[in-house]
């Protein structure tokens, strides 16, 4: 289960981060965290129903996103890899693949990417994700290939 919590700290941080909440002159934090939750449940759907691997999307109710649960650690946790070129490729491939299926993630990055012991790769958090069409799209794709090789580099 993921509990979204979005604004507790800073409004305006999430406002300016998150593309569905541009043209909403009053929100509340509660609001927020529903909008994040009925987005991250329905990018997971979708992503699931494409082969993507994601975590199962199993149910959505106010700021509460159900789930299957990730067997595995976040890529950041990991001190040594058996297979890292392989990896890299895998993560970088879902990169590539998201954004020729229209998606951008905006925060693909080490935290953000589940491996377990057979090093299969499971990508998580998608609230923030936006279209290629999005105007900052290309600065978002560029973001993320560079904070996977960021991370590859130093292992």
């Amino acid at each position: 289960m993921k509990l979204h919590r979005l604004g507790r700290t800073s409004f305006r941080a999430v406002k300016s981060k998150r593309d569905y909440l541009r043209h909403r002159n009053s929100y509340n934090w509660l609001y927020l965290s529903r909008l994040a939750a009925l987005k991250e449940f329905a990018f997971m759907k979708a992503l699931d129903e494409h082969g993507f691997p994601v975590p199962k999307a199993v149910d959505c109710n106010r700021h509460c996103v159900i789930m299957s649960l990730v067997q595995g650690y976040p890529l950041v946790q990991v001190k040594q890899l058996q297979n890292p070129e392989t990896v890299f490729d895998t993560v970088i491939g879902l990169i590539v693949r998201l954004a020729e299926h229209g998606l951008i993630h905006c925060d693909f990055n080490e935290f953000n990417i589940m491996i377990d012991d057979d090093e299969k790769v499971t990508m998580i958090d998608f609230p923030q994700m936006v279209s290629v069409s999005h105007q900052n799209a290309q600065m978002y794709f560029d973001r993320d290939i560079e904070c996977v090789f960021k991370f590859f580099s130093k292992r």
